[in-house]
């Protein structure tokens, strides 16, 4: 997955869709906003550490709506504890449940109740969250500020490297050209002698009567 799926590019979170899929005991996915300003979501106590949101999302289950908060951290250094403090501080705020999704976390992150882990590797809940209790208020002005996001993208941002079809046949001239070495000129046939074929007695050298 590490070569084919990311999960931040260009600034941006992307593939939401696929970390909000491995939260399905939740319920079902009703909303979401990504790149979400905590600033003004989360306008009490602000102390600036952290400004946007990776994933906001709102799920529904028996009738009743949970809003959950996603940190997401798509690199190969371990999460940290300091580090999941520094979220947990913020999305607690208005979240009722916190994930932290990343490919690796410090063995003494796991001893932070409150938070949840998401392994990007496998693309499951390895640590379930607690329940938080934010004000009622709180949570409700982030819900409110919510409305009138898109719905989770269906699709596939792929890893910058890699290589596709149209890198073959839609190079930057326009040409339709196979690169490098593996280049043909047209009609040409490998270890083929074209002379071969106007040799006497060969039936591409007769002429017609």
């Amino acid at each position: 997955m590490e070569k084919s799926t990311r999960f931040y590019y260009g600034g941006i979170t992307v593939n939401e869709h696929l970390i909000l899929d491995a939260l399905k005991e939740h319920g079902e996915c009703v909303l979401h906003d990504t790149e979400s300003p905590l600033a003004r979501r989360f306008r009490r106590d602000w102390d600036g550490r952290c400004k946007y949101g990776d994933i906001l999302a709102v799920f529904k289950k028996n009738g009743v709506e949970y809003l959950i908060g996603i940190e997401v951290k798509d690199w190969k250094a371990r999460v940290t504890p300091k580090m999941c403090y520094q979220y947990l501080k913020t999305y607690r705020k208005g979240c009722q449940y916190v994930y932290i999704a990343a490919r690796r976390f410090s063995p003494r992150t796991f001893d932070i109740h409150e938070l949840g882990f998401i392994d990007l590797e496998k693309m499951e809940v390895i640590k379930r969250p607690e329940y938080l209790y934010p004000k009622k208020r709180d949570r409700l002005g982030v819900i409110r500020g919510m409305r009138g996001s898109p719905k989770p993208r269906r699709y596939f941002v792929m890893h910058p490297d890699q290589t596709t079809m149209e890198w073959f046949c839609q190079p930057p001239s326009g040409d339709c050209e196979l690169p490098g070495e593996v280049q043909q000129v047209a009609g040409e046939v490998p270890g083929h002698n074209p002379a071969a074929d106007h040799r006497p007695g060969s039936e591409s050298s007769l002429m017609p009567v």
